[in-house]
């Protein structure tokens, strides 16, 4: 259900803020696996997972819907999930900016928006937004538009859950587009995704993800199985045409590999990390990283003395 905006606009140019600490935070973030982080941080489970491991490795607590923006109170940090479409082309979803209660215009004045890759959770590149000229004028169209028969770019939506509704702000995934956040030619970098049938496997499997592999044979039937002495049993000649395909682990299998779906990727489809080794990227794709050798990417970035605040 649609609901009218809440938050009047201040309709005038937000303050720029930036901070170079974030921006080489975000440059080395490329290439980066969320999905170890996600699956360590027992506390930040749900729908929200991989951006609260995000924050994890920008140094920050791993939180969400807090009524400031993200870093310094400054800047707000949108991890964006996308996917390719038939033509190459990125895709995404609507985007949450804050619950209902919180101001989206003061979480919308600067934004780092960070794009990961559906399937694999790796960060495939960044784009810093401030809210001002065109920009701002445009969506604060918003204001004045109705919900349900206009076009509103940013909305209330309130949705059902066990604790009851829960309206919060929403940005269209057109306006990414609209605003050259999402690049408007193909890409080589990143997977299609198949919605139904992730949720059907992951029905199969008592809600569990299933378990990604890098394909390790080009050709056959068959490719290794990384986590343990089994094979997966797969169409190859798909999964270099289309970048992936459904899997099925042959026997033997290891508990990490029982009572899972699997899919295998095409690895020459990740970007290049920017700040990992391959090895480091390939064990979080295939979620092999331990808890002794989960590394934080914070910790690999010098702090500037300048911030150029």
């Amino acid at each position: 259900m649609r609901l009218p905006l809440r938050h009047p606009p201040l309709r005038r140019d937000a303050v720029l803020r930036r901070c170079r600490h974030l921006e080489l935070l975000a440059e080395a973030a490329r290439g980066l696996p969320l999905g170890p982080a996600a699956e360590a941080l027992v506390e930040a489970r749900g729908r929200g997972r991989h951006g609260n491991a995000l924050q994890w490795h920008f140094g920050l607590d791993a939180h969400d819907s807090v009524p400031v923006p993200d870093w310094e109170g400054r800047i707000e940090i949108k991890l964006i999930s996308v996917w390719q479409r038939a033509d190459g082309r990125l895709k995404c979803d609507r985007i949450k900016v804050c619950e209902a209660s919180v101001n989206p215009w003061a979480k919308l004045a600067n934004v780092l928006f960070v794009f990961a890759d559906r399937l694999s959770r790796v960060v495939l590149g960044h784009r810093f937004f401030h809210l001002a000229g065109p920009s701002r004028t445009q969506l604060e169209r918003a204001w004045g538009l109705d919900p349900h028969f206009d076009r509103p770019a940013l909305m209330i939506e309130s949705r059902d859950r066990a604790e009851g509704m829960s309206p919060a702000y929403y940005l269209a995934a057109w306006w990414l587009a609209q605003e050259g956040l999402l690049p408007p030619d193909p890409v080589e970098l990143g997977y299609r995704f198949d919605p139904s049938w992730w949720r059907s496997v992951r029905a199969e499997h008592r809600g569990r993800d299933p378990l990604v592999t890098l394909a390790r044979t080009e050709h056959g039937q068959l490719t290794p199985c990384p986590r343990c002495r089994g094979r997966l049993r797969v169409d190859l000649d798909r999964v270099f045409e289309h970048g992936w395909a459904p899997a099925i682990h042959t026997m033997p299998h290891g508990e990490a590999c029982a009572l899972r779906g699997h899919v295998v990727i095409d690895p020459r489809r990740l970007p290049e990390p920017a700040c990992a080794t391959d090895q480091e990227q390939f064990e979080g794709v295939e979620g092999r990283t331990s808890a002794a050798r989960l590394w934080r990417l914070a910790d690999r970035v010098p702090e500037p003395e300048d911030h150029a605040h």
